[in-house]
């Protein structure tokens, strides 16, 4: 089946059937979800205290039609990821929407999505012992929550990085391995599958690329999510898929994300501190 049948089939699909067929439901408010793994989740390249950052493009269906741009700032703390913060760019470099990604847990952060061209927040916030996933979908509407459930081996947001290197030999080996979800725009937790797809080179490195896919007859709908992860440092250098943010039009975009090895360098506290302090608003049209 092709893209734009699957769309078309997800289109028709009723909206309200929130916990049955709401595929088009599904694709963007799960997207919301499942691109930050793409957009957000990358290796940390060094052990050691200290701050990182780099850029990535993220460039639509058509390989010259710009979408933004991202601005990574990485925080670690003895050897371990510990805090992020992206700035989703405009044309002209000014930012549009920001990320800030905590990682109380490896595999289950929290984080806030901040973004000023529609007014859509989500994330999970924890406060005490209690965690909550939360979700607006534009400055209209009033924030949705709800606990976030006590499941074993839960992945939020960009913790799907540390579910990767965990699970990085299994998958190369050739086996699917299940993942548990979070979709904070639908408040609740999904059932996925990962699946190594095939060695392959990318901006001149080798990389192994692996797929993330519904589970069950979902799965049908959903071509999945394509990651391509540098073989021998495991850092993030491609993805391909929906994006949790969207255009115009209210529609996810379709986005191909290139992260350049030759772009890492050298950060500071200031760096990351100015980057969670700009000021957002909407790109020029």
């Amino acid at each position: 089946m092709s893209w734009r049948s699957r769309r078309a089939t997800i289109l028709s699909l009723h909206p309200e059937a929130l916990q049955t067929r709401t595929v088009k439901g599904m694709k963007v408010k799960c997207m919301a979800g499942l691109c930050a793994l793409g957009l957000a989740a990358s290796a940390v390249a060094a052990a050691g205290d200290g701050y990182i950052e780099y850029t990535g493009s993220a460039i639509g269906r058509r390989e010259s039609e710009f979408l933004y741009g991202e601005r990574h700032f990485l925080r670690t703390d003895e050897g371990r990821l510990a805090e992020r913060t992206v700035l989703y760019t405009c044309a002209n470099g000014a930012p549009f929407a920001r990320k800030v990604v905590h990682y109380v847990e490896a595999a289950a952060p929290d984080f806030l999505l901040d973004d000023a061209s529609n007014g859509m927040q989500e994330g999970v916030r924890t406060q005490g012992t209690a965690r909550t996933m939360f979700f607006k979908a534009s400055g209209h509407d009033a924030e949705k929550s709800a606990p976030v459930p006590d499941v074993p081996g839960l992945v939020v947001d960009a913790g799907f990085d540390a579910f990767i290197q965990a699970h990085w030999n299994e998958l190369v080996a050739g086996n699917g391995v299940p993942l548990r979800f979070l979709v904070p725009s639908r408040l609740q937790e999904m059932n996925f599958e990962v699946r190594y797809l095939h060695a392959d080179h990318f901006d001149g490195r080798s990389t192994q690329v692996f797929r993330m896919k519904l589970s069950g007859i979902l799965g049908w709908f959903f071509s999945g999510i394509d990651v391509a992860y540098d073989a021998v440092d495991h850092q993030l250098v491609h993805y391909q898929g929906l994006s949790d943010l969207r255009g115009p039009s209210g529609d996810n975009f379709e986005a191909n994300i290139v992260f350049h090895a030759n772009d890492r360098k050298p950060s500071s506290a200031q760096a990351m501190a100015a980057a969670q302090a700009a000021p957002l608003a909407p790109c020029p049209r």
